[in-house]
Order: C-alpha cells, then sequence, then structure tokens
C-alpha cells in the first residue's frame, strides 16, 4: 500500500522502528552521572537517586559514575525494604549489592563507567536495581545541529602500567628483607596472594604507592607472614597490667583460676610445702591479700635469682602470714611458670578507666580479650572491630565470596572458647579481607584512611592508623620494610613517578617533580638521577 506521494507505508513503519531501536541503543549507552534516576521494585518508595562520591572526570559538570558507586552512600533510597521484617527496615540498612553489569569499556581512571542500560544486584532482596534516567541532558552544542548531542569526552589520567601489576611472593619476601622464606611463611604467602590479587583494584591496592605501604604494614602485623593470629607469650602486654606491685584481687584470682596451682606454693613454718587445689588457693589469696606485679602472674616468670648461686632460679617469696603470736604460719611464694595465653589476653584487651583504645570488649572475665584478640594479615583487634569488619564486608562484596553474611562475633552454643572470631586466623581469604576491610575503612587520621595516606606516601599516618599503639621497634620495622619496597627491583615507586613525569598530563607531571624533588632531598640517587635527566628535555630559553 502507498500513500499519496508513492511512499510505501510498511517501508517507512519498518524504518521508524529501525530508527527507535537505535535510539534506544544510543540512550542505553549514555554515561551515567551524578543525581542519576535509579528504581528498585522491591523498595516501597521505588524511585531513587545514584550519588557519585568519588573524585571523578566530569560529563556535562557532573561526575562520572563508575563501577566503584555501590554502596548505600551512592544508591540512595528513602523507602523501605519489602522484603525485610514487615518492610519496617530502611533499604540503606539491609542494602547488599553485587557488581555492576553492562558496564562501559572505556575506562574512566582506571575503573569501567557506568551506561544507562547498567544494573547491580541487591543480594538481600534479590531484585535488580536499573538506571532510568542518565542524567545527561540533550544540550546540542550548536543550533544548527542536525544530530543528537554528543557527550562530553572524558580525558583520563595516564595510568602507570605497573600499579596493574600482581603481587608476587618474591615482592613481599623482597620488601622484608628476608634470604629465605621458611615453610610456614611460604604456606601463608601462598595462601593470601590469590585473594590479594583479585581483591586489589577494588579495594585500594591500585597504585604502586599503595601496595608497597599495605606490603610494610601487613609483614610487621604478621610477625613476617609467620601467623594469622596474634602471639600469646608477650613479656610487655598493653593494657591495665601493672609496673609496681598491686593487691592480687577477686578479677585476678577468677580468671587464672584454672592455673593457681601452676602459679603458687604454700609453704608451712618448718619449710615443707603444703598441697592446695585451686579452689582452695582462690579463696587463701582473696582473705590474705597479698601484692605482686601482675605481669609475672599471666606472662612466663623466670624466678628470681638465687642469692647463693646467681646462675639459679628460685621461687620468689611474696607474703608472710603470721598467727596471733605474730610467728610464721605459713608463706606464699610465687613459681616460675609459663604464660597464659587466655587471661593475658583476656586481661591486656579489657576496658579500663582512661582507656583510649575503643575495643568494644567486655571485662577481663568474659575473655573478650582472648576472641577478639589480634587475627588475619592486620591482626584486627577487639569485638568492635570484629563487628564493624561483618557490616563493612556485607555492604562492600568481595569478588568471588559466596559464603554470604558471617557475624563475627558470634559465639558457638556450648562452646566457651569457640566462634565465627576464629575464621580470621583460620581462613586466608578472611584474613585477607579483614585486612582490606582496615586499610580502607579501619581508623582514621586527619579525616582519612590509611589508603589515603599511603597514596600521599605519610609513613607516620600510615602507622597510626593501622596501629598507632605499637612498640618503637615495630614501627621501625614498617619504616625499613618500606625502604625496602620503594626499591627498583620490589614496587620501585620513583619509576612510577618518572613515567608520570614523562607521559602525565600537566597536573599528574606536577606531582611527580613535587615527589622527586622530596627524595632528591632525602638523597635519593635514583630520584636525581630522574630529575636531571627532566631537566636536560627542557629547551634552554624555557629554563
Amino acid at each position: 500500500m502507498e500513500d499519496s506521494k508513492g511512499n510505501n507505508k510498511q517501508d517507512v513503519s519498518e524504518k521508524r522502528q529501525e530508527r527507535d531501536q537505535e535510539e534506544a541503543v544510543a540512550e542505553g549507552l549514555k554515561l551515567v552521572i551524578d543525581q542519576a534516576k535509579i528504581k528498585c521494585e522491591l523498595c516501597v518508595k521505588p524511585e531513587g537517586i545514584l550519588k557519585v562520591n568519588f573524585d571523578t572526570p566530569t560529563t556535562q559538570d557532573k561526575k562520572t559514575a563508575t563501577v566503584v558507586e555501590k554502596d548505600m552512600k551512592s544508591l540512595i533510597f528513602t523507602g523501605n525494604c519489602k522484603k525485610s521484617p514487615n518492610m519496617a527496615l530502611p533499604c540503606a540498612s539491609v542494602m547488599q549489592l553485587g557488581e555492576w553489569q553492562n558496564t562501559g569499556t572505556l575506562l574512566v581512571q582506571d575503573k569501567s563507567p557506568l551506561l544507562k542500560q547498567s544494573t547491580i544486584p541487591c543480594l538481600y532482596g534479590g531484585s535488580t536495581i536499573e538506571i532510568t534516567d542518565s542524567g545527561q541532558r540533550s544540550v546540542p552544542s550548536d543550533v544548527a545541529a542536525t544530530g543528537a548531542p554528543v557527550p562530553k569526552v572524558v580525558v583520563e589520567d595516564y595510568k602507570c602500567p605497573h600499579c596493574d601489576e600482581e603481587f608476587t611472593s618474591d615482592l613481599l619476601q623482597s620488601s622484608m628483607g628476608l634470604k629465605k622464606l621458611s615453610a610456614t611463611q611460604t604456606k601463608i604467602i601462598d595462601s593470601i596472594l590469590p585473594y590479594l590479587n583479585k581483591y586489589r583494584k577494588d579495594f585500594a591496592l591500585d597504585t604502586c604507592l599503595r601496595k608497597a605501604h599495605f606490603v610494610a604494614q601487613i609483614a610487621v602485623e604478621s610477625a613476617n607472614f609467620d601467623t594469622f593470629a596474634e602471639y600469646e607469650s608477650n613479656s610487655n602486654p598493653p593494657g591495665i597490667f601493672s609496673s609496681s606491685p598491686i593487691v592480687i584481687n577477686e578479677t585476678i584470682v577468677k580468671s587464672l583460676k584454672d592455673n593457681l596451682t601452676a602459679i603458687f606454693k604454700i609453704v608451712n613454718d618448718k619449710g615443707v610445702e603444703i598441697t592446695k587445689t585451686n579452689d582452695e588457693l582462690q579463696t587463701l589469696l582473696l582473705k590474705d591479700k597479698p601484692t605482686i606485679v601482675d605481669k609475672q602472674l599471666y606472662c612466663k616468670y623466670l624466678g628470681e635469682t638465687d642469692p647463693k648461686d646467681k646462675k639459679k632460679k628460685v621461687d620468689k617469696l611474696i607474703k608472710e602470714v603470721l598467727k596471733a603470736d605474730k610467728t610464721v604460719d605459713y608463706k606464699i611464694y610465687l613459681k616460675p611458670h609459663t604464660h597464659f595465653g587466655v587471661p593475658l589476653l583476656s586481661r591486656a584487651y579489657a576496658p579500663y578507666t582512661g582507656d583510649r583504645r575503643g575495643l568494644g570488649n567486655g571485662d577481663e572475665l568474659t575473655r573478650d580479650g582472648w576472641k577478639f584478640k589480634g587475627r588475619g594479615l592486620k591482626q584486627l583487634t577487639g569485638r568492635g572491630n570484629y563487628k564493624s569488619f561483618a557490616e563493612y564486608r556485607n555492604k562492600h562484596p568481595f569478588p568471588g565470596d559466596t559464603s554470604g553474611a558471617i557475624d563475627f562475633t558470634e559465639e558457638k552454643p556450648g562452646v566457651a572458647l569457640g566462634g565465627k572470631y576464629l575464621l580470621i586466623s583460620s581462613d586466608a581469604m578472611y584474613a585477607t579481607q579483614s585486612a582490606l576491610y582496615f586499610w580502607n575503612s579501619g581508623t582514621k587520621k586527619g579525616k582519612k584512611y590509611a589508603k589515603d595516606h599511603a597514596q600521599n606516601d605519610n609513613i607516620d599516618l600510615v602507622i597510626k592508623c593501622i596501629n598507632e599503639y605499637d612498640l618503637a621497634s615495630g614501627k621501625k620495622s614498617r619504616k625499613n620494610n618500606l625502604i625496602r619496597a620503594r626499591k627498583e627491583d620490589v614496587f620501585d615507586i620513583n619509576r612510577h613517578f618518572k613515567l608520570m613525569l614523562e607521559n602525565g598530563n600537566e597536573q599528574q607531571k606536577k606531582e611527580a617533580k613535587a615527589y622527586l624533588e622530596k627524595r632528591k632531598l632525602l638523597k635519593d640517587d635514583q630520584a636525581i638521577k630522574i630529575l636531571e635527566e627532566d631537566e636536560k628535555k627542557i629547551p634552554v630559553g624555557k629554563k
């Protein structure tokens, strides 16, 4: 059938359909920008806003969205989730996001951009969140333009190719300055490398500087990759422990009740030892109230030097108990003994007056100090941090991890010292994840996390974020690790900034030069050479 002008109406209809399909495809490929509109059918108020929180290049004067925008701060809904009990919980409190799908291929700062066609699953409700409006507006660049408006081209920064290189066992070993790894170190490093390399791009191990700083810290935290759990033989434990004698109180004897016979000896006035049970010793100590430096009870104690033979150790007299006539009834001695790990760490990490650590533990008798002792690559410590890790992990799913939500503070019913907290020190995946949680969202100093101070190359603030309570020897080890990690045959930080100086945009070149000038002041020969070579490239008239 033809119209009055001789055109075939079927052809016109088909062409219109083709044009509509092309326009729909083009619409789906639009870059998503700040304040784009999103939709989730399981929210009682399904319309939401996508807020771009990361600092990215702009499109139409608004920041461009990338795949890193995947938490409640980015996907903002004001209603409650229909899948929550009685529809009572806000979306933000239950949201568990997966990975963005159907994203762009042209990278923005090494991240895939979001397109209007992109979607992301919410694992809590089983829904798919869609983008209903990219946020872009069709503003023609020329009044005479006949085609569709072209989005602003995103100018990418130069990307150092070495930032994207994987961690290797050799890199970790060189950072520690070890000639050879033990069997345990090899086993632990081999167990964490797959996870470090799987997670590094999404969890701020994405630059040469960050990788070097991260390894410098976790090497010390894990005793040079020798353990996923804090040692219990600490001779100078933190916390409430005294440096001068204190009265043995009820908390102490209850905490050490199962070990009292290994610690104390009772001798009568004839010098004969009187056998006592743990219960009997508990009653006696609370009655007689001897004083002692408490570290000598919980930690390994070698005994007193024998005044008759300097090479020998003997029991230490801590109290003589007298009869009514002032003669000796019996004596209380402290015996040489080993350390007692559970009571020791329970006391070390219990709260006390003036405690600024904010660990969130209960008192010594709850055994929280041991349950939530340092575990994982970071030696995550304290009930509060274990809880925060669980919350972070639920909001920031780790690629390939299908184990779902886990409460790492959960106790095992009927087992005194059993719970899901043990997973952080028994499973390499959780050991690695917990370290990355703290790297990205643990302690803040100067309103920034460890990952930020690492990118600014501020080792002192990185240490304060990771473990400000470390001893001077530990802080020195962290700094020495970083010195080694900087070197040419390791992460080669100077090489990174040399490439920036040669290939980066003006801002990157400025930052590279500032870094190299700083290294020059520290008499870094490699940095000096790079600056000298760059100086030769500048025309004489422009110097």
